[in-house]
C-alpha cells in the first residue's frame, strides 16, 4: 500500500495479504492482513479498468455494509497491470492522505 500526500508526503508499506473470490455475483476482495482492512466488490467499467467499492475497518474489526457513510465507505479504481497483477487507486480516501494505491 502506498499513501501519498495529507499527514506525510509518501509512504509506502510492504505486501498485506489478500483474497479475491467469486462469490457468483462477481469478484470480491478481502485484504486480511495490516491494521487497515478492507472488503468489498468489484464492478466493471470498460475494458482497461473495475470499480471498487468495499467498507474499510481497523484490526479485526468487523467491516460495515458499504453505505454506512464517509469514515468505513471507500471507492477506487482497479486496474491491471498484468495477468496476475492488479492495483486499485482510491481517491481521496477519509484518512490520513490525498491518494492510497493498493
Amino acid at each position: 500500500t502506498i499513501k501519498v500526500g495529507g499527514l506525510s508526503p509518501l509512504v509506502i508499506y510492504g505486501w498485506f495479504k489478500c483474497r479475491v473470490t467469486d462469490d457468483g455475483s462477481g469478484w470480491r476482495l478481502e485484504k486480511i492482513s495490516g491494521s487497515q482492512r478492507t472488503r468489498g466488490r468489484f464492478f466493471d467499467d470498460g475494458d482497461k479498468r473495475s470499480i471498487y467499492l468495499g467498507s474499510g475497518s481497523v484490526n479485526d474489526d468487523r467491516a460495515k455494509p458499504y453505505g454506512s457513510g464517509p469514515q468505513t465507505d471507500q471507492v477506487g479504481y482497479a486496474f491491471r497491470n498484468s495477468a496476475k497483477e492488479w492495483r486499485i487507486e482510491f481517491p481521496a480516501p477519509y484518512y490520513e492522505s490525498k491518494l492510497d494505491i493498493m
